[in-house]
C-alpha cells in the first residue's frame, strides 16, 4: 500500500507553508505547494495571466511533486501537503472556469489517498507573501470557495483555527495520529 495523504489547506497566506515547513524539519514526509513552485519560477511569469492553463500546470506539478514524496515515503505513512488537488476546483470556481478533463480524472485517486483535509482559518490579520497578490477581501472569497467545494468534495474536511504555529503543529499532528490509528 502506497502513503497516505494529509492535506494542509485554506485561503491564501493562511500559515500552511509555515506548517509544511516545520513538519519537513521535523522529518515528516511533505509535498510543496505546487503554485508558488510555478509563481516564483522566472521563466513561467507570464503564466498567471491564463488562469485555465495555470491551474492545469499546477495540477500536473502537484502530480509530478506527490509520486516523488510517494517515492522517499514508507509505505503506509502518511505525506503531508501543502494544498491537494482539490484546490484547483476551488480556484478554477473563483476564476468562473470549469473543471477540465484531466483535473476531473485525477480527483478520483487523490480523494481517496487524502485520509483527510485540514482546512486553515485565515489570519485576522491578513498579511500577503511576497509571490501572493490578493487582497483580503479576495482571499477571503478564495477562502469561502475552497472551504465550500472540499466540503462537497470530501468527507473529512476539519477546521484548523488561527493559533500561533507550535499549537497548529500540534493539532496537525494529532490528526495525523488519530489516522495512523483508524488505519
Amino acid at each position: 500500500m502506497t502513503a497516505e495523504f494529509i492535506v494542509i489547506t485554506g485561503g491564501p497566506c493562511s500559515g500552511k507553508t509555515t506548517i509544511i515547513q516545520a513538519l519537513a524539519e521535523a522529518g515528516h514526509t511533505t509535498v510543496p505547494e505546487a503554485a508558488t513552485e510555478l509563481i516564483e519560477d522566472p521563466a513561467l511569469e507570464n503564466l498567471r495571466a491564463d488562469p485555465l492553463e495555470f491551474q492545469l500546470q499546477v495540477l500536473r506539478r502537484q502530480l509530478e511533486n506527490e509520486k516523488q514524496a510517494d517515492e522517499r515515503a514508507e509505505t503506509q505513512s502518511i505525506i503531508f501537503l501543502d494544498r491537494g488537488i482539490g484546490d484547483g476546483f476551488g480556484y478554477l470556481s473563483y476564476h468562473g472556469l470549469e473543471p477540465f478533463e484531466e483535473l476531473l480524472d485525477a480527483w478520483p485517486a487523490a480523494r481517496e489517498r487524502s485520509r483527510c483535509v485540514l482546512f486553515f482559518d485565515s489570519r485576522p490579520d491578513y498579511q500577503a507573501a511576497s509571490h501572493r497578490s490578493e487582497t483580503p477581501e479576495e482571499a477571503r472569497r478564495i477562502h469561502e470557495i475552497l472551504l465550500a467545494d472540499y466540503r462537497s468534495r470530501h468527507d473529512r474536511v476539519l477546521l484548523i483555527p488561527w493559533l500561533p504555529v507550535e499549537e497548529r503543529l500540534a493539532l496537525v499532528l494529532a490528526e495525523a495520529r488519530a489516522a495512523d490509528r483508524e488505519a
